[in-house]
């Protein structure tokens, strides 16, 4: 793979957006960006939220520098006071294919990249942008079809706030503008959740599982439980083909089930973590 510097943000100050509009990348798929910290005093807490669109759609929505540095933290992977990543690949996958699978190619979807950085209270930041890619993904000589070379990974937002404790409280979670995304990771950042229950077409797939036994079990595999996020992991052993399905074989959607436990009031940040085409998001 290769490194690419990007343009300079035309601006970056603290309390400010900092936006970059790149078609850099074009006829290369992206593996992941990459945010350069700098300044007098910049860190990850101070961004308040990172964006990325393409063609007029959120495949990043609006999260926290520190929010995405603890799902990379979960992930297993390793952190630098300096640098903040958003991987479209997946680094821990078992396969070369795994780890390409949600790449950005941009020889499908020539679009300009909009990337925003809200920056909070830095002291003379300064940000520089690099993007890590590889040859089209059709070029890569690891057996992906034409619709995997389409598919990209992404991740949709979605705000629940239950009003006080409640017990297995039904909710719904965005997986999609329409259906067939595959599902990867929900990850919920929460202050009082204690246990999460998923359903599909009424079979139990995680069954009123707590935070404990949760987090017992990622470590078996690696990942890092985190304070403060929930991760519904159908990715967790690294194979990508596990990703659970919304579309049964006949073209029908899956009813999906989520339902939550929580200790008391709470907003709750539910980030659901997808393989998908544009069309999809």
């Amino acid at each position: 793979m290769d490194l690419i510097r990007l343009s300079q943000f035309p601006s970056v100050a603290a309390n400010s957006i900092a936006t970059l509009v790149t078609s850099e990348c074009f006829d290369k798929s992206i593996h992941a960006l990459v945010f350069e910290l700098g300044g007098t005093v910049f860190t990850k807490a101070q961004i308040n939220s990172i964006n990325v669109r393409l063609d007029g759609k959120d495949i990043v929505p609006i999260i926290s520098g520190t929010n995405l540095q603890t799902a990379n933290s979960y992930d297993g992977l390793p952190t630098d006071a300096a640098y903040l990543i958003y991987f479209f690949g997946e680094p821990t996958a078992q396969t070369i294919r795994g780890q390409h699978l949600g790449d950005l190619d941009q020889s499908i979807y020539r679009k300009p990249l909009e990337i925003r950085v809200d920056i909070g209270a830095a002291t003379a930041p300064t940000l520089q942008m690099y993007a890590w890619v590889s040859v089209p993904k059709l070029q890569m000589g690891v057996g992906f079809t034409p619709f995997d070379a389409a598919v990209f990974r992404a991740m949709i937002r979605t705000i629940v706030q239950p009003a006080g404790a409640v017990t297995r409280a039904s909710y719904n979670v965005n997986y999609g503008s329409s259906p067939g995304a595959r599902i990867r990771q929900v990850n919920f950042f929460h202050t009082n959740l204690t246990s999460v229950d998923y359903k599909k077409n009424s079979i139990t797939k995680h069954d009123n599982i707590s935070i404990a036994l949760n987090s017992s079990l990622a470590k078996q595999y690696a990942r890092v439980p985190q304070s403060g996020l929930y991760v519904l992991d159908r990715v967790l052993d690294g194979n990508q083909g596990e990703a659970e399905t919304t579309l049964n074989p006949d073209g029908q959607v899956w009813n999906q089930q989520l339902s939550l436990t929580t200790s008391a009031a709470d907003t709750i940040n539910v980030y659901t973590d997808v393989h998908a085409v544009w069309q999809q998001i």
